[in-house]
């Protein structure tokens, strides 16, 4: 009678046996799924990340170039008409004084 048992649980053993295998071999699946997908995600943060310093730094060179171009001008400009800009610069210094002793 112990023999018919044994056999019935034999292929119950090999059954539970594959599962397991076959679990084992999922997650081994998912695993590599997991690493590939963070070193792909990774990878991709990296280079967005190289772009944003790519692109703030023609940003900054522009704002540069634009700022030069603008000391330029107002150079260009103070030196054309001397006595205008000593007296704009008269009359925003009183307003700027005016402003800041009402406070």
């Amino acid at each position: 009678m112990v023999h018919k048992r044994e056999d019935a649980e034999t292929p119950l053993r090999e059954e539970l046996a594959r599962l397991r295998a076959d679990i084992d071999s999922l997650v081994g699946t998912v695993g590599r799924l997991a690493d590939g997908a963070a070193s792909s995600l990774t990878h991709e943060a990296k280079r967005a990340w190289s772009d944003a310093g790519d692109r703030a730094g023609d940003v900054y060179d522009s704002a540069l170039a634009e700022g030069r171009r603008t000391l330029r001008t107002t150079e260009k400009t103070i030196q054309s008409h001397p006595f205008l800009s000593l007296a704009l610069a008269a009359g925003l210094g009183l307003l700027l004084g005016k402003l800041m002793s009402s406070r």
